[in-house]
């Protein structure tokens, strides 16, 4: 899939760091190559929001292949969904002077502090696959099209139901940047659907077991659903997996994001109608490439972004 450019804590925590125990800050891989203008390797933190799903461990491991390719230390640090942590993680990560930090924010608010910590000890800091509320503190910003593509699965779960009926949305953690920004596109294309009504939404913070849950709740009111419209794939298939187990399949459908593995193999087994690839793993490739451009001060654009495609039954084969 091709990639389209859209103009380019405490002691404890330390302690983990440095000693790679386990806890908040593990970390995860590092490069094997020398960079650098000091001809020693450059090391580079990448602080991901959460790493409990397939999307962010694909990204994550795409980035460090890359950062192995490219002969640079990578260490992935993991926030577990918790905006403080993540602020304590990039701020050893700046006492700790890595040449580079790479995040994927946990609120697009909650870690700008840490963003200024680091501007102030001059040590570049990029936003990557989230946004931050203030791109202005972010080097650069590598990620997926977002509004883009809520716009693209909604109007497929629309266009699958006829375009008219109920739906029900399974947002991710509400007040984080891809929650906020595939809303909107679900928005957009809903204005233009006035016989599409939305009869639930919720956030299962992109947990295959929390869809699935509150979407056998939904089932169980006896409230008619047409679609469950989620913003990832872990929930659209627990989602996908309480309609089957509800027997029915055949006349619910459950769309998704990211195309991820179980996303892709509940698509091939019938119970998914699709899901929005954005090349997770591309973007892990292109955040190493850019940081590093970052940290060597070459020219970047403002931003990088995927462009999504819509999977299905159709061309499911064609994704892995």
């Amino acid at each position: 899939m091709k990639m389209k450019m859209a103009a380019a804590l405490s002691a404890v925590v330390a302690a983990a760091l440095l000693s790679g125990c386990s806890g908040t800050a593990t970390p995860a891989a590092s490069g094997s190559a020398s960079a650098g203008t000091s001809g020693q390797k450059l090391r580079i933190a990448l602080v991901m929001s959460h790493l409990t799903n397939s999307f962010t461990t694909t990204f994550s491991e795409a980035a460090k292949a890359e950062a192995v390719k490219q002969g640079v230390d990578l260490t992935v640090l993991d926030a577990k969904k918790d905006a403080t942590t993540q602020v304590g993680l990039i701020e050893t990560a700046v006492t700790q002077q890595y040449d580079g930090i790479m995040v994927e924010p946990a609120s697009v608010d909650g870690v700008k502090p840490a963003f200024e910590t680091a501007k102030k000890a001059d040590i570049p800091i990029m936003a990557v696959v989230q946004k931050l509320s203030d791109q202005s503190l972010s080097a650069s910003y590598v990620g997926g099209d977002d509004l883009a593509a809520g716009r693209l699965e909604m109007e497929k779960a629309v266009e699958a139901i006829g375009g008219k009926g109920n739906i029900a949305i399974l947002y991710g953690p509400m007040g984080s940047d891809a929650q906020l920004v595939r809303k909107k596109g679900y928005d957009e294309v809903l204005a233009k659907n006035p016989d599409v009504k939305v009869v639930f939404e919720q956030s299962a913070n992109w947990v295959t077991d929390e869809a699935l849950k509150i979407t056998e709740n939904w089932l169980q009111t006896g409230k008619t659903i047409n679609a469950v419209v989620a913003q990832n794939d872990g929930m659209a298939v627990g989602a996908a997996k309480a309609v089957s187990d509800a027997q029915l399949t055949d006349k619910v459908i459950v769309t998704g994001v990211d195309a991820t593995p179980e996303g892709l193999a509940a698509i091939k087994a019938g119970q998914m109608v699709g899901t929005v690839s954005q090349d997770t793993a591309g973007m892990g490739v292109l955040s190493v490439q850019t940081m590093i451009k970052v940290i060597k001060k070459e020219k970047v654009d403002a931003e990088y972004k995927t462009t999504p495609q819509w999977v299905n039954k159709d061309n499911v084969a064609q994704f892995k």
